[in-house]
């Protein structure tokens, strides 16, 4: 099992993939991108001077996170915006685009931020990834046990909603090694076990 130092060190190497991608994209990417649009024959915009379209795209798209602005490229090259077949976005639609392609990621890097914060606040008070103990709430606890197990390649089996239940499923057979967080009513088994009624004690 990984300890809690661990785990929060493989939580912070995903924060730190995701902070990459929403890095600032910079002018020179900007100017890749257009001009790749530009070859690809869509057309600058009428309200746009084709003399200074690639600086004002430029100061637009800059500070746009990267993976944003390349996930926008592809779509409009793929023609993916309905309304963008033919001609470029403006400066700001395009940023606008960039900015919402991006948004997945935000979530992504704000609920692995606080799985992490988690992480530490546990790791503080000397609990290690694995053992079931009180935490400061009890659900909160049995959320992050099932956020572990499932990078240790674990999986779901299936909820359970009472102690009742999970006696009468141990009678059914479950999986080598299940076990019950009973806190948040679901039933997890390691990777590659096999259905022969033993759980975890």
């Amino acid at each position: 099992m990984q300890t809690m130092p661990a785990l929060s060190s493989t939580f912070q190497s995903e924060i730190t993939a995701l902070t990459e991608k929403l890095a600032p994209s910079g002018p020179d990417e900007v100017a890749r991108c257009i001009n790749a649009l530009l070859d690809a024959g869509l057309m600058i915009p009428s309200a746009v001077s084709e003399n200074d379209a690639i600086d004002l795209y430029r100061e637009a798209l800059s500070a746009t996170p990267i993976d944003g602005l390349r996930k926008a490229f592809i779509k409009l090259k793929r023609g993916g915006y309905s309304k963008h077949v033919t001609f470029l976005p403006n400066p700001s639609e395009l940023a606008a685009l960039a900015n919402a392609e991006a948004e997945s990621l935000r979530a992504d890097r704000a609920r692995m931020s606080e799985r992490a914060r988690m992480v530490r606040e546990n790791a503080a008070l000397g609990i290690k990834a694995g053992k079931h103990k009180l935490l400061k709430n009890i659900t909160t606890d049995a959320r992050l046990r099932a956020e572990e197990l499932s990078l240790l390649g674990w999986y779901l089996v299936e909820n359970c909603s009472s102690q009742e239940s999970w006696v009468g499923r141990v009678k059914k057979g479950l999986p080598t090694g299940a076990i019950f967080l009973w806190a948040i009513g679901e039933i997890w088994a390691p990777p590659g076990a096999q259905d022969t009624g033993r759980v975890a004690a």
